[in-house]
């Protein structure tokens, strides 16, 4: 039997408990086993020991200290029906024992399975809730029973210790919470070094442009730092600075324009004093009580000048760059007898696999079907048109053809004889429109969401602790308060929509390795595994590992317990990297978005990997799918280099694409 401290003796133990449970410098281990063998001191007992309780019925030890290790060695699993403290949670106080056979104990399930004849225990609470207790047993009765001071004791202790660990807890959360910053910035960081165009931030009170990227400073030839503080109207001319102030007033309800209702063209004045014809898109984006307007400005002085060559003689619409085909009238179907090098060159078919068809090869699964109707009608009234329909090139691959058809008639007959065809790759400016309605979802929910959800923990977890805690708590809220401030402005919206580096040969498993390498950190509950038969080599840029961390990220935050990478290449001689969880499932519209890069106003995914992964793989000339079956599969599709050279000169036949009845 232990021998008892007495009254100075126990002043001086339950000192070195503050003490100890104060100590910042010790782990959560050691404070729980000293804190146990200052509770055996205290008491006179033998053993003691800290439970933590499951949610299956049983509870896991620990801690434990005292003179028979075997009794409660740690990380033995009890059963808790067979235990004391099951009796010591129902009682919400200290449950103390000093004989227990004596004090009518001796048929108690724990007391047959344990046969501890000396107890006293109590509740640990962890963020209000119960997650075990702390116990101090003797298998030989107590000489005397515990006093009042001794339970307090306990209850003392039970009580720093559920501090300690929530204090424990709350640091993990912050610094999960941290990584999860980081991990946002760097997506954003991914996501604004894809805009394809020039790009202005403007306080919407005062008109003076907060932020501008490279691509702006280049086509207004000022510097960043020139039009960071510049009023957005000193970029047009001085005579017209009313009408684009009412332009940005009104808004393009995320348009894209290039005119003023009267015709005039939209320009931006250069520094020189020159002046660009350009498209301008506009959002509006409101951040608590700070609103700006995000402006996508493109130089489209090139597209103005083929506009312009289209006019020339045939030879100037022979090298013209744009699609250019001519369809006889007077024939059953309208056949095209004529296509030029640019046409040839949007769409992969050449003017061989082309003579004698109509041009619906070019329609696919998902093109609209009014679209088409609409251009039929326009054709039998012999009447001009300009619309955009989704074609489809020779390769499979779709694409936005901003296609204008225009008859041409016989100067003496007044009859039309031709449609003449003109087509124009937008797909870009599709992509454009979608980047700022993302762009606008995310500045107004995701992030400020996000960053008001640390803020709320980093504030409980302030007002709850005090010292060094305290401090990191209020960093951690400062730090979400300038995210968001950060978010206001979009400060270097280039640095993530375009990867402007070159491919190169890279090593795919070593790519894949690098990945996963980080998520192991991130993740220590999740297994990560890598299947891999041999090396392959993919031409890519270093954003594929980012694509593949995201797919890893998404699959261990969403997943139950591992993740699986497995690479393969597929019967076309593509690299297919395949990223498997056990998760419930990718949602449908989070599906869409990973495949197509598409979503609605309604419908959209809840962050920005996902779409940072299409466009990386996209931009790569690979493609994604996504499927759920007993967990998740994302599939990545790449190009090898050896395919990547032959899709450039193979094409497929006319006769495998065509559908469907006449225009």
């Amino acid at each position: 039997m232990t021998t008892e401290p007495h009254g100075s003796e126990k002043d001086a133990v339950r000192q070195q408990l503050y003490e100890l449970l104060d100590d910042t410098e010790r782990s959560l281990v050691t404070k729980q086993r000293r804190g146990l063998e200052l509770g055996c001191e205290y008491l006179g007992v033998a053993n003691g020991h800290i439970q933590r309780r499951n949610d299956d019925g049983t509870d896991d030890v620990i801690a434990s200290v005292g003179s028979n290790p075997k009794l409660f060695p740690e990380g033995m699993v009890l059963d808790r029906a067979r235990t004391y403290c099951r009796r010591t949670v129902e009682s919400h106080s200290p449950l103390a024992l000093s004989n227990a056979s004596e004090q009518g104990w001796d048929t108690d399930p724990a007391y047959e399975k344990h046969g501890l004849d000396c107890y006293l225990g109590t509740t640990i609470f962890v963020d209000g809730a119960i997650y075990g207790t702390v116990c101090f047993t003797a298998e030989a009765p107590r000489q005397s029973d515990f006093t009042a001071d001794e339970k307090a004791f306990v209850e003392l202790i039970a009580r720093l210790l559920g501090r300690t660990i929530e204090a424990e807890a709350n640091e993990r959360r912050v610094e999960r919470l941290d990584r999860s910053r980081r991990r946002s910035e760097a997506k954003y960081e991914a996501l604004l070094r894809l805009a394809p165009d020039a790009i202005v931030v403007v306080d919407t009170d005062t008109g003076t442009i907060e932020t501008a990227n490279e691509r702006a400073a280049s086509l207004t030839g000022y510097s960043e730092a020139e039009l960071r503080g510049l009023s957005i109207l000193e970029l047009h001319p001085e005579a017209d600075r009313q009408r684009y102030a009412r332009l940005f007033d009104e808004g393009f309800d995320d348009r894209i324009q290039e005119r003023f209702d009267d015709g005039t063209p939209l320009v931006i004045e250069r520094a020189d004093g020159t002046t660009v014809p350009i498209e301008l898109g506009v959002g509006r984006v409101e951040l608590d009580d700070h609103s700006v307007i995000l402006g996508i400005v493109r130089d489209v002085s090139e597209r103005k000048e083929r506009e312009r060559e289209l006019r020339l003689k045939e030879r100037a619409i022979e090298e013209s760059s744009i699609g250019i085909t001519i369809g006889d009238a007077t024939q059953p179907d309208t056949p095209i007898v004529y296509a030029n090098a640019g046409f040839e060159a949007l769409t992969g078919y050449s003017m061989g696999e082309l003579n004698g068809e109509n041009c619906r090869f070019l329609q696919g699964d998902e093109t609209d079907a009014e679209t088409v109707a609409e251009i039929r009608r326009a054709i039998d009234a012999e009447e001009s048109i300009r619309t955009e329909i989704l074609n489809y090139r020779a390769n499979g691959r779709p694409f936005w053809n901003e296609l204008t058809v225009a008859p041409v008639m016989d100067p003496e007959s007044r009859a039309v004889t031709h449609f003449v065809g003109i087509q124009n790759d937008v797909t870009a400016r599709k992509r454009r429109n979608r980047l700022i309605e993302v762009l606008d979802r995310v500045l107004r929910h995701n992030l400020r969401n996000d960053m008001n959800v640390v803020i709320g923990f980093s504030e409980t977890i302030a007002a709850r602790t005090d010292g060094e805690l305290t401090e990191m708590a209020s960093r951690v809220t400062e730090t979400a308060q300038d995210l968001i401030s950060l978010s206001n402005t979009v400060r270097g919206f280039e640095s993530g929509v375009v990867d402007a580096t070159q491919p190169e040969l890279r090593d795919i498993r070593t790519v894949i390795d690098a990945a996963v390498e980080d998520l192991r950190s991130d993740y220590p509950d999740t297994e990560f595994t890598v299947l891999a038969a041999e090396s392959m080599t993919v031409l890519a840029t270093s954003k594929l590992t980012l694509a593949l961390a995201e797919l890893g990220d998404n699959a261990a935050k969403y997943g139950e317990s591992s993740v699986r990478y497995e690479l393969t290449t597929t019967d076309d001689g593509r690299i297919a990297v395949h990223v498997h969880d056990d998760g419930p499932g990718l949602p449908a519209i989070e599906r869409n978005v990973l495949e197509a890069g598409r979503e609605t106003p309604l419908e959209h995914g809840s962050g920005l990997g996902l779409w940072m992964v299409n466009w990386i793989v996209t931009n790569l000339g690979g493609s994604v799918t996504a499927s759920v079956d007993d967990g998740t599969t994302v599939s990545i599709y790449l190009p090898t280099p050896a395919a990547t050279e032959m899709d450039d000169v193979q094409s497929q036949s006319v006769s495998d694409r065509q559908s469907g009845g006449p225009l």
